[in-house]
């Protein structure tokens, strides 16, 4: 058990029963006498907010009678205090983008294991910010390739270029002319100093911007 007074009490926000029965199983153990609440739509949430008062909220992104970050905004209007923390299958990193900018707390993958989600919540108790998953990876890479000049479009030509797939299949994969890729290729080998598609894969890799 971790040393978090014994009436923490967490909502969760979630319209799979079978997750939400997961969830609470390894959130149980989170201190002594947790308190967790469930709710499986947006209307079940703000009745629990207005009838409790929360340490922390767990919100999924999507519900069937609202978007998760259409009620984060409703939450923190009800109780600007409480720390909101998303729990989403999606690896979208504008979805973690647009959740950070609404001020949410955190950002969790549904994959994450138990004990990764154990420490991640205590850390967000303790007022930490915590981003745990693929898509955080995707804004680090994402803001890697910016800081030398790459764009997302170059960011995904430079993926398929790790393949060894040649220029038409790269057309046909991202439905771009033959000579907008060629432009795009010229930008990134200027942007990463290189010469030809071999030094530039060995480059993107030594800057961690591809991994295979």
């Amino acid at each position: 058990m971790s040393s978090l007074p014994p009436d923490t009490r967490l909502l969760l926000i979630d319209d799979h029963q079978i997750y939400l029965d997961g969830l609470s199983l390894t959130l149980g153990s989170l201190c002594e006498g947790v308190r967790l609440d469930h709710a499986r739509n947006a209307a079940e949430a703000l009745q629990l907010v207005r009838e409790y008062p929360d340490d922390l909220i767990l919100l999924d992104l999507q519900l069937p009678d609202s978007s998760g970050l259409s009620l984060m905004q409703k939450l923190r209007a009800a109780d600007a205090m409480v720390p909101i923390a998303i729990l989403s299958a999606s690896n979208s990193p504008s979805d973690l983008e647009a959740a950070l900018q609404l001020g949410a707390a955190g950002f969790i993958s549904k994959t994450t294991d138990g004990k990764t989600l154990l420490d991640a919540v205590t850390q967000l108790l303790y007022g930490a910010q915590v981003v745990i998953g693929d898509t955080a990876l995707k804004i680090d890479r994402q803001t890697s390739a910016r800081e030398v000049g790459i764009t997302p479009r170059q960011l995904e030509i430079l993926d398929l270029l790790a393949e060894g797939l040649p220029n038409k299949v790269i057309c046909q994969r991202l439905s771009l002319s033959e000579d907008t890729v060629k432009t795009h290729l010229k930008a990134l080998f200027s942007s990463l100093d290189c010469h030809n598609r071999t030094e530039c894969v060995t480059q993107a890799r030594k800057l961690g911007l591809v991994s295979f």
